[in-house]
């Protein structure tokens, strides 16, 4: 429906120092800070490949053995260095390969890769009730390179907010609909009355096909918990739908990312067959010396399936 359940973002702070608090640490980080969201990006590329035609459910893409090299884009590799050769499109997705995410962009050009992009409503706000929205990066085709149209297809060289994904993930949970989020149901008094009550927004119209949303949601993105990399975002009452994603963070200084750190998400939802929630979470720099790793699969996924198990049995999800 739109409706955000909740935000949490750390660290927090304390409510009763909020005069004395920096308006740094009051910023709501969903909507303020942008990120290269990485590998959750895939699903929403693939899905405006398909829709477009660009490539079918059936085709299988060679991943060139886990090195692409051509001349106008440089050097793809994946990550931790795995070497796929042919893959499904589904397999791309649930194996992450960002060798076959950048054929399928190269496919589509840059063209119809930015009018997807601007559909699923990256590079402009959201229009949630709520002051501070950032409206990401993405570049105006002008400005794209053969680096663009090979990097943006798995998450980098475009920025998005983590409301931004929000939106888009359920875009594919609504079969092929947008909504805009909202915060606000009703206005109270302090005696508790109600003295407005918020209309929801309303769905629009499909900006991709349903049965490419129900097919990114139900197949591939199944797939990804079931036999890919999020396997800890798996639970036993529920089918659970997600993407893994592991980012690197570029540098403030030079050129280029900072190969020490990364932000760590997994994006994703249930029960699969009739989504209820959507959840996102990303973790900037994720502790490595804690011993549990640094990738979406194994720092954000526990995470997320904690959340998404309290939240479906909350709201009592069948």
């Amino acid at each position: 429906t739109g409706a955000i359940l909740a935000f949490v973002c750390l660290p927090d702070f304390d409510p009763a120092k909020f005069s004395t608090t920096s308006a740094y640490a009051l910023r709501n980080r969903a909507l303020t800070d942008p990120f290269e969201p990485g590998s959750i990006f895939k699903p929403i590329v693939a899905a405006i490949a398909l829709d477009s035609d660009v490539i079918n459910y059936d085709e299988v893409i060679f991943c060139e053995n886990g090195t692409y090299r051509g001349k106008g884009f440089g050097r793809i590799g994946e990550f931790a260095d795995h070497k796929f050769a042919h893959l499904s499109i589904r397999q791309i997705i649930s194996h992450s390969s960002n060798i076959g995410m950048a054929k399928i962009g190269q496919r589509m050009g840059k063209e119809k890769l930015h009018k997807g992009l601007e559909l699923f409503g990256f590079g402009r706000k959201t229009g949630i009730d709520l002051s501070g929205e950032n409206t990401g990066l993405l570049w105006p085709t002008a400005n794209w390179t053969g680096y663009s149209v090979t990097r943006i297809p798995f998450g980098h060289e475009i920025t998005v907010t983590a409301m931004q994904i929000a939106q888009a993930y359920s875009v594919l949970a609504n079969g092929g609909c947008l909504v805009k989020p909202h915060v606000v149901r009703a206005i109270v008094d302090s005696t508790g009355r109600i003295t407005e009550l918020k209309q929801p927004p309303s769905l629009t119209g499909h900006i991709i096909k349903p049965d490419v949303a129900n097919w990114i949601v139900r197949s591939a993105l199944v797939d990804v918990v079931e036999k890919g990399t999020g396997k800890k975002a798996a639970l036993e009452k529920w089918q659970v739908f997600g993407k893994t994603g592991t980012a690197n963070i570029a540098r403030a200084d030079i050129k280029g990312y900072d190969e020490t750190h990364y932000i760590a998400s997994f994006a994703g939802g249930a029960p699969a067959d009739h989504p209820a929630v959507v959840i996102l979470v990303s973790i900037r720099k994720p502790d490595k010396s804690l011993g549990k790793g640094y990738s979406g699969g194994t720092v954000a996924a526990p995470v997320f399936r904690e959340i998404l198990e309290k939240t479906l049995t909350y709201l009592q999800q069948k």
